[in-house]
Protein backbone atom coordinates (compact mmCIF):
# COMPACT_ATOMS: atom_id res chain seq x y z
CA UNK A 1 0.00 0.00 0.00
CA UNK A 2 1.34 3.44 -0.98
CA UNK A 3 0.12 6.94 -0.19
CA UNK A 4 -1.46 8.91 -3.04
CA UNK A 5 -0.48 12.58 -3.36
CA UNK A 6 -3.10 13.62 -5.91
CA UNK A 7 -5.56 12.14 -8.36
CA UNK A 8 -6.81 13.44 -11.69
CA UNK A 9 -9.67 13.06 -14.14
CA UNK A 10 -9.30 13.61 -17.87
CA UNK A 11 -12.15 15.08 -19.89
CA UNK A 12 -12.98 12.86 -22.87
CA UNK A 13 -14.38 15.83 -24.80
CA UNK A 14 -11.50 18.32 -24.66
CA UNK A 15 -8.62 16.44 -23.03
CA UNK A 16 -8.40 18.74 -20.00
CA UNK A 17 -6.75 17.05 -17.02
CA UNK A 18 -7.93 18.32 -13.63
CA UNK A 19 -7.85 17.35 -9.95
CA UNK A 20 -10.38 14.73 -8.99
CA UNK A 21 -13.07 15.80 -6.50
CA UNK A 22 -12.79 12.30 -5.02
CA UNK A 23 -9.83 11.91 -2.67
CA UNK A 24 -7.99 8.61 -2.27
CA UNK A 25 -5.56 8.35 0.63
CA UNK A 26 -3.71 5.31 -0.64
CA UNK A 27 -3.55 2.77 -3.44
CA UNK A 28 -5.59 0.23 -1.50
CA UNK A 29 -8.54 2.63 -1.16
CA UNK A 30 -8.25 3.57 -4.85
CA UNK A 31 -8.32 -0.06 -5.96
CA UNK A 32 -11.25 -0.99 -3.72
CA UNK A 33 -13.35 2.17 -4.26
CA UNK A 34 -16.65 1.99 -6.09
CA UNK A 35 -16.69 5.15 -8.19
CA UNK A 36 -19.88 4.41 -10.10
CA UNK A 37 -22.41 7.27 -10.09
CA UNK A 38 -19.98 10.07 -9.26
CA UNK A 39 -19.65 12.93 -11.73
CA UNK A 40 -17.39 15.96 -12.14
CA UNK A 41 -17.64 18.94 -14.45
CA UNK A 42 -14.74 19.89 -16.69
CA UNK A 43 -13.64 23.41 -15.88
CA UNK A 44 -12.54 24.02 -19.45
CA UNK A 45 -15.50 22.89 -21.60
CA UNK A 46 -18.25 22.23 -19.03
CA UNK A 47 -18.76 18.56 -19.95
CA UNK A 48 -20.16 16.40 -17.15
CA UNK A 49 -17.82 13.43 -16.75
CA UNK A 50 -18.36 10.10 -15.03
CA UNK A 51 -15.68 9.69 -12.36
CA UNK A 52 -14.41 6.17 -12.79
CA UNK A 53 -11.05 4.49 -12.62
CA UNK A 54 -10.86 4.25 -16.41
CA UNK A 55 -10.57 8.03 -16.84
CA UNK A 56 -8.57 8.70 -13.66
CA UNK A 57 -4.91 8.71 -12.76
CA UNK A 58 -2.94 9.29 -9.59
CA UNK A 59 0.55 10.25 -8.46
CA UNK A 60 2.15 8.65 -5.43
CA UNK A 61 3.19 10.84 -2.50
CA UNK A 62 6.87 10.11 -3.01
CA UNK A 63 6.60 10.74 -6.80
CA UNK A 64 7.85 7.20 -7.44
CA UNK A 65 5.03 6.37 -9.82
CA UNK A 66 1.29 6.15 -10.16
CA UNK A 67 -1.50 4.70 -12.21
CA UNK A 68 -3.29 5.70 -15.38
CA UNK A 69 -6.72 4.36 -16.29
CA UNK A 70 -7.35 2.69 -19.65
CA UNK A 71 -9.26 5.65 -21.08
CA UNK A 72 -7.17 8.41 -19.50
CA UNK A 73 -5.15 8.84 -22.69
CA UNK A 74 -8.17 8.97 -25.01
CA UNK A 75 -9.87 12.09 -26.37
CA UNK A 76 -13.24 12.43 -28.07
Amino acid sequence: MATIKESFIKCPACGNRFNSPIFFGDTESFESALTWGNKAQCGKCGTMIDCNKDNMSYVLADDSGGSVGGKFGENG
